[in-house]
């Protein structure tokens, strides 16, 4: 399984928005590599999904993983952000279909909204289900859905645990081919992290990984 490590923290104009000098710069780091796992960092440069989703020829469905929708209205003249990604996707990537997100704060289900039978939305404490489709998937896991005994993110977090993860995961990509997947929400000592939260941040990349790498 092909691994690409995405370190952004020293390009201007990058951390929670994204400036199109910068999304070039990213772009080219990228370099139209979409399959594999990516390790994105903090869940700050969340956006870089969208920026390697970009890359896939060919129609694709989304499915993410977090503890907030990502679908916020742009707030600075459309600028690409960690808050708002998921929406720019959809409103400029022809080649997404549809977007499932699990685990998001029921609170902010109401962010989603404006594509009607496009998303599918189960937030924390819902049941998930299976979802009808036969396009590819690509995955994007936040660790800010997860309760802090599994990870420690910068963000509010939600309450999954590793196996659940484990058993949605397995659910959703049933008979779907997986083109890639990333993984963010890292706390780095740099953003205040601990040892002891870089420790359960590394085993949690490790297993989510390991879930992972099962189809891809």
């Amino acid at each position: 399984m092909e691994i690409l490590q995405i370190d952004c923290s020293l390009i201007e104009g990058s951390r929670r928005y994204c400036s199109p000098e910068a999304a070039d710069i990213i772009a080219g780091m990228v370099d139209g590599c979409f399959g594999g796992l990516h390790y994105l960092g903090s869940g700050d440069f969340h956006y870089i999904t969208k920026i390697i989703c970009d890359f896939i020829p060919e129609p694709f469905d989304l499915l993410l993983f977090d503890h907030h929708p990502d679908m916020q209205e742009p707030a600075f003249g459309g600028i690409l952000s960690c808050g708002g990604w998921v929406r720019d996707m959809l409103e400029g990537n022809s080649r997404l279909g549809n977007v499932t997100i699990v685990g998001i704060d029921p609170s902010l289900k109401e962010e989603t909204g404006g594509f009607p039978g496009r998303v599918r939305v189960f937030c924390e404490g819902d049941t998930v289900v299976p979802v009808e489709g036969d396009r590819p998937v690509y995955v994007s896991v936040d660790k800010d859905v997860f309760c802090p005994c599994f990870a420690r993110t910068n963000w509010g977090q939600g309450s999954l645990t590793m196996p659940i993860f484990g058993e949605i995961l397995a659910m959703l990509l049933k008979g779907r081919r997986v083109l890639g997947a990333d993984i963010c929400g890292s706390l780095p000592i740099s953003d205040g992290g601990t040892p002891e939260d870089c420790a359960i941040n590394q085993d949690a990349d490790e297993d989510i990984a390991l879930e992972l790498s099962r189809y891809l």
